[in-house]
């Protein structure tokens, strides 16, 4: 499978965006999908100066948002979910200053790409409110993800 990281023209916003690689946003109580992560232009990226914090702890109001790579994979049945990888930013909007440690945000997208799911760093009750969005987003590769994958949202 094709990794297609610069999208189509016209941008992202339909459901076929899973055709690869793509970008659930969890924010507090908000779950979307904003393929814009993958280039760090995210509707919440934007407009957060990252450079200046070179640690969570140099935004001590910044809120998390957990950002989760999700890739397909063709299995029998037809085309499901694969690799799920969480990664943390830290953002306070109202300064406009925000963290992300790119190390963690890459090797995740990695291990999401090859496959792998690996969500410790999200909370219980966010894996579960993930593996609900997935399931509605697209029954179709809801009902054609292994067990062993789902098992791993629940």
């Amino acid at each position: 499978m094709e990794l297609n990281l610069t999208g189509r023209p016209g941008g992202h916003g339909t459901p076929d965006d899973f055709a690869n690689l793509s970008a659930v946003l969890i924010d507090g109580d908000d779950i979307f999908l904003d393929n814009g992560a993958i280039h760090g232009k995210s509707v919440i990226e934007r407009g957060i100066d990252f450079r200046t914090a070179r640690s969570a702890e140099e935004v001590p109001e910044g809120r998390t948002v957990h950002v989760v790579w999700v890739t397909l994979k063709r299995y029998e049945g037809g085309s499901g979910y694969n690799g799920i990888a969480a990664a943390q930013l830290i953002i306070d909007a109202a300064k406009g200053v925000g963290y992300k440690a790119m190390g963690p945000l890459v090797n995740q997208m990695d291990r999401a790409v090859k496959g792998t799911v690996e969500l410790s760093s999200l909370p219980d009750a966010d894996k579960q409110r993930l593996a609900a969005f997935l399931a509605q987003f697209r029954t179709d590769l809801w009902e054609n993800t292994p067990d062993e994958v789902k098992a791993k949202l629940a």
